[in-house]
């Protein structure tokens, strides 16, 4: 079935920062004891920055904390950090294009883990993400599978349609993002968005900027 589609990447796109420094301090504000990862943190950046890790690697550090946390701790993280964050103009977006009948997806390459809490905006209807593994009911910070991030947000997005037995009506669909990273997915649809408060001159993209 033909459908239409609004695709939103979420750091720096529908909130202010990127949530992986922000889950790092709040982590460790709400779990102390996840202090002592900290110097594992600072020594694997160290490695990406000359190169001997990749960034995949050096990304799992910081979601030391998680290991500590249960779902009423991720979901805290989504009500009293994530959500305070969000551009109300990019929420008013993702309501108005609901409400013209798209299917709203938010395609981000932090966890799912907790970013899947923004399905609790009715106008959302799923998220897709890095996955993190889980032991003993609980997550742990090693990523499962693919960074979601450039090619791979757009297998996800195909994973998800094909699923649901949906197909991307191309010149219908829309799609956001503040990363020329994301180029891969903002290609899926006919309408794309590039949400920057400078200009940038590429060819296809229009360049938005959210007031509030």
């Amino acid at each position: 079935m033909l459908a239409k589609v609004a695709l939103f990447d979420i750091d720096k796109t529908i909130i202010r920062r990127d949530s992986m420094f922000l889950f790092l301090k709040y982590g460790l504000a709400a779990k102390p004891r996840s202090c002592i990862h900290l110097p594992a943190l600072a020594w694997n950046l160290l490695l990406y920055k000359l190169g001997i890790v990749p960034a995949e690697k050096a990304k799992q550090y910081f979601f030391r904390s998680i290991a500590y946390m249960d779902e009423t701790d991720l979901e805290a993280f989504y009500d009293r950090v994530l959500a305070p964050e969000m551009y109300q103009d990019a929420l008013a977006e993702m309501r108005s294009r609901k409400k013209l009948g798209y299917r709203v997806l938010l395609v981000t390459a932090s966890p799912v883990a907790y970013m899947k809490y923004f399905k609790k905006l009715a106008c959302v209807d799923e998220v897709l993400g890095t996955e993190l593994q889980r032991r003993n009911g609980r997550y742990t910070h090693r990523i499962e599978g693919k960074n979601c991030k450039a090619e791979e947000k757009v297998a996800r997005i195909r994973d998800y349609l094909e699923r649901h037995q949906l197909e991307i009506d191309f010149e219908a669909s829309c799609a956001y993002s503040d990363c020329m990273s994301d180029l891969p997915m903002l290609e899926l649809a006919g309408q794309r968005y590039l949400i920057r408060n400078a200009p940038i001159k590429q060819e296809g993209l229009e360049v938005m900027r959210w007031s509030s």
